[in-house]
């Protein structure tokens, strides 16, 4: 007589009885395992470069916005300069103007002119972190002043060179 094969988990199993293999209910939550783990793993990876990307383009949005600040200073300062000139070549009356972005990048910025010497103007943006100083030396005294960007205009008043919004 010869021995049939016993099974693994040592019970003792009749031939005549059918069997369910036992490794078909494994093989069904092996299959669901896999699925769950491989959303997972896929969501995990998803907000990585989610989160990687947020920060580039916060950086990239700070760095425009510091460019175009600059570029609107360098304008202010070289209009705030020319009535300056104006002023030292025999004007009374000298209004230059000028218009400029009321937002950069998104977001709107203040302008503070700071006498000195030289006369200093600072743009700081309100929805960043972002603020440029732009140098401007006159000969004439240049009154203190905080505004908004969009139409400015500057203009020589009691001995003073004066940046307003027109």
């Amino acid at each position: 007589m010869t021995d049939s094969p016993r099974p693994l988990d040592g019970s003792t199993a009749s031939s005549s009885s059918p069997t369910r293999p036992q490794g078909s209910r494994d093989r069904a939550t092996a299959t669901t395992l896999s699925y769950v783990l491989t959303l997972g793993i896929t969501a995990l990876l998803i907000s990585g470069l989610l989160v990687a990307a947020g920060g580039a383009v916060e950086s990239q949005r700070e760095d425009t916005t510091r460019e175009a600040m600059a570029v609107v200073g360098q304008q202010l300062s070289a209009r705030l300069m020319a009535a300056d000139r104006l002023v030292a070549a025999g004007g009374s009356e000298v209004t230059v103007r000028g218009t400029y972005p009321e937002t950069v990048a998104g977001s709107t910025y203040s302008i503070a002119v700071e006498p000195g010497s030289p006369t200093t103007i600072e743009l700081t943006a309100t929805g960043t972190r972002v603020s440029v100083t732009v140098a401007a030396p006159t000969r004439t005294p240049v009154a203190e002043t905080t505004l908004s960007g969009g139409d400015i205009e500057i203009v020589y008043a009691g001995g003073e060179l004066e940046v307003r919004a027109a």
